[in-house]
């Protein structure tokens, strides 16, 4: 039997995300970015694509705000995180590609770094267990 109602979906993500993985980006605040990579076995060397290199945490290097600068960054470091710079006051990275789209198809965990307030509209919360 088919469905005729339309399902009430709301905007925005439901439920966390244990982990990052390739090609599902996770929305997280600066704060909790750092404090959670810290807690994992190994962690993950991690960049920030950001046009403001002071926003950018210690230890963090950001590749330039630009795409295909974007592109070399992941030739060279084919195991790094990306951290991608959304958070209000701050100019997403200029792409060609809709950035939605480009970090999604990244072969690479992806975090989207928002404000505490902001709704996840990108990918689920990442919260470590």
């Amino acid at each position: 039997m088919r469905r005729k109602t339309p399902l009430n979906v709301g905007p925005g993500w439901s439920h966390s995300l244990p982990m990052p993985m390739p090609g599902v980006p996770v929305s997280v605040t600066l704060d909790d970015a750092i404090g959670q990579t810290s807690r994992l076995p190994t962690p993950p060397r991690v960049f920030f694509w950001t046009e403001l290199e002071h926003r950018c945490p210690e230890g963090w290097g950001p590749p330039e705000a630009i795409e295909a600068e974007l592109g070399a960054w992941s030739r060279q470091y084919p195991e790094a995180w990306l951290a991608v710079d959304l958070r209000v006051g701050s100019f997403p990275p200029a792409t060609l590609t809709p950035l939605e789209e480009l970090i999604s198809t990244l072969r690479r965990p992806v975090l989207i770094v928002i404000d505490e307030d902001e709704d996840p509209m990108l990918g689920p919360r990442w919260v470590l267990p």
